[in-house]
């Protein structure tokens, strides 16, 4: 079976086929995380074999070892011994055995996952969701998505204070290392993979309006949640944003770099950082993706008729600006 594969590095998706999880009347799922990390770590810990892991794993297994940890498929001479062998290293070990016990219960996450993508198939029913997974991967890949399989690298969201995160990752990308990020993670990585980009990669506004339309259906799915925890931030960078939003604007402008196809000013607005370098240091990263969501916030108070569909299908971005009328 030939699959798409993706790898969302966010901080910065069981089956053979795709199925949506059981339905419970009209717009409620009930989604359930295959625990594909308990099933390792029970395998490394000699209380399942190889034999019993691989019945129970044998398609995401495969994946794993050929996109994840790079040691072949299950059907290469030596497999599991180089499974075992990735993970013997002891700060690996240690990593793990913490991810099991932040994520010994992951109820929360499979009820909002459920609200979640219930109300994300009523707006667009043709979506087939995959699998909903659960891995490890060494502080790697934080999402995986195929055809068939979504899963989240749990030992990425073990807390932005936990010590072994300080030697490897920056402040900035430590903030959404969380348990709190995980369902909003599984979504974006699932929408960037059904709702691919369309336009010029390296144009600014193209991307800013993009990113908007992600983050804005994301906003409207992950219901009970602050405003700024669909974009990763803190509560203080957020409302920065809401009171620099006219400064912003103004500087996007006057600078001429609404319309830049420079991949540099492009990524400095849209590309993690710890702050968005046009602007000033006392700026959040990714400001040009608030923004964005901003202008299509806009664009939908205004056409209260569009449907996401309809939105996502939008990619005359000059157009759509001079719609939105937004005015900061």
């Amino acid at each position: 079976m030939k699959h798409k594969f993706i790898l969302v590095f966010l901080c910065s998706l069981f089956c053979l086929s795709c199925t949506n999880p059981k339905a419970f009347g009209d717009d409620s799922l009930s989604i359930r995380i295959n625990r594909f990390d308990v099933d390792l770590y029970q395998y490394l810990q000699n209380k399942i074999t190889s034999e019993e892991f691989l019945q129970k794993d044998s398609l995401f297994l495969n994946v794993f070892g050929e996109r994840v940890v790079f040691i072949g498929t299950t059907d290469s001479v030596g497999f599991f011994e180089r499974l075992r062998y990735f993970f013997s290293e002891p700060t690996l070990m240690s990593l793990y055995r913490k991810q099991q016990e932040v994520f010994a219960d992951v109820t929360p996450f499979e009820k909002e996952l459920s609200t979640s993508f219930g109300l994300l198939l009523k707006k667009f029913p043709q979506l087939m969701l995959p699998q909903i997974y659960m891995h490890v991967s060494g502080l790697n890949q934080n999402i995986i998505v195929t055809d068939s399989i979504l899963s989240l690298s749990a030992d990425k969201y073990l807390g932005s204070d936990f010590p072994l995160y300080q030697e490897f990752f920056y402040d900035y990308q430590r903030q959404r290392m969380r348990p709190e990020q995980v369902v909003p993670d599984y979504l974006l990585g699932f929408l960037y993979s059904e709702l691919p980009f369309a336009g010029n990669e390296n144009a600014l506004l193209d991307r800013m309006l993009y990113e908007g339309k992600i983050h804005y259906i994301l906003s409207q799915i992950l219901t009970g949640r602050d405003a700024w925890e669909t974009f990763g931030y803190t509560k203080e960078q957020y409302e920065w944003c809401v009171k620099s939003e006219d400064r912003i604007w103004k500087t996007i402008l006057q600078q001429k770099q609404l319309y830049t196809t420079d991949y540099m000013v492009t990524s400095q607005f849209i590309n993690d950082a710890p702050y968005t370098a046009p602007l000033t240091d006392s700026s959040p990263g990714r400001v040009g993706v608030w923004v964005g969501y901003r202008i299509v916030s806009s664009f939908m108070k205004n056409h209260p008729k569009t449907t996401f569909s309809e939105l996502i299908e939008m990619t005359n971005y000059q157009d759509f600006l001079k719609e939105a009328r937004y005015k900061p």
